[in-house]
């Protein structure tokens, strides 16, 4: 009689998620890999200079100042950038990715989570090319001109804010309509007749006030706010934002991909 030796057997490997960094690094890359990504990202930065130079070179004297020059050209550049945030989601759909990614990450928060963080970085990389540009110009068009750079670092800051907002919007909408044609439609649809709803009717022009992003945002590029225009700020962007990306985002958690 022969007995039978049993091997023990060997642990179960565990492997580690992913870090978020690395996820953001690869949701930064898939922002440039598509031609589309390519060329939206030229576009940006021609439209940044093409406004920058308009701006500075023909305004007034009393506007050849960093703050107006930059809140113009931050005011142009955002509009492209939402456009920019609603590629860096439905290409997972468009490209037909989605499946892989989220076989390779399942943790579906997690690649929401990169993609909003990789569309955070994007927007301070186009303000920072907008106040480079905007700085740029005005120094080659006047160089000695007195206050020149003054209120410069809050026009920035603004800026920054700005331009996140617009592209976490786009990523909002990216999430809730998982379509590239769909979500574009919307966004520059949507916004438009909302602001002139409230811009003509005008029972509605205080709602506006709160609820338009064009208008209660373009307080951050033009510079000047008060605690009630932050109010307004951060009203329009829990409507226009947070909404958008928790039900965009229920879907992608709790639905199937192709769903």
């Amino acid at each position: 009689m022969t007995a039978t030796v049993y091997a023990p057997t060997a642990a179960r490997e565990t492997l580690a998620p992913p870090p978020l960094a690395r996820l953001v690094l690869v949701e930064l890359r898939k922002a440039v890999d598509t031609r589309a990504g390519r060329w939206l990202l030229v576009l940006i930065a021609l439209v940044a200079v093409a406004a920058a130079i308009l701006t500075g070179v023909t305004g007034s004297a009393g506007d050849r100042n960093l703050v107006h020059v930059l809140g113009d050209t931050s005011q142009l550049v955002a509009i492209l950038l939402p456009v920019l945030g609603i590629l860096l989601v439905t290409a997972e759909w468009s490209q037909r990715t989605a499946l892989t990614t989220f076989t390779l990450v399942p943790r579906r928060d997690r690649v929401i989570a990169a993609k909003a963080a990789a569309g955070v970085l994007l927007a301070t990389a186009a303000t920072v090319v907008c106040a480079i540009v905007s700085a740029a110009v005005l120094v080659a068009a006047d160089l000695s001109r007195g206050g020149l750079w003054s209120g410069a670092a809050l026009a920035i800051g603004y800026a920054l804010v700005f331009q996140i907002l617009n592209l976490l919007l786009g990523v909002g909408f990216g999430l809730l309509f998982r379509s590239t044609p769909v979500a574009i439609v919307v966004y520059f649809a949507a916004p438009t007749a909302w602001s002139i709803l409230t811009s003509t009717v005008s029972v509605l022009a205080g709602t506006g006030r709160w609820l338009d992003p064009s208008t209660a945002w373009n307080h951050l590029a033009g510079g000047r706010l008060t605690a009630t225009t932050w109010a307004q700020v951060g009203t329009a962007a829990a409507v226009w934002i947070v909404l958008p990306m928790l039900a965009g985002g229920w879907r992608v958690l709790y639905r199937p991909v192709g769903a």
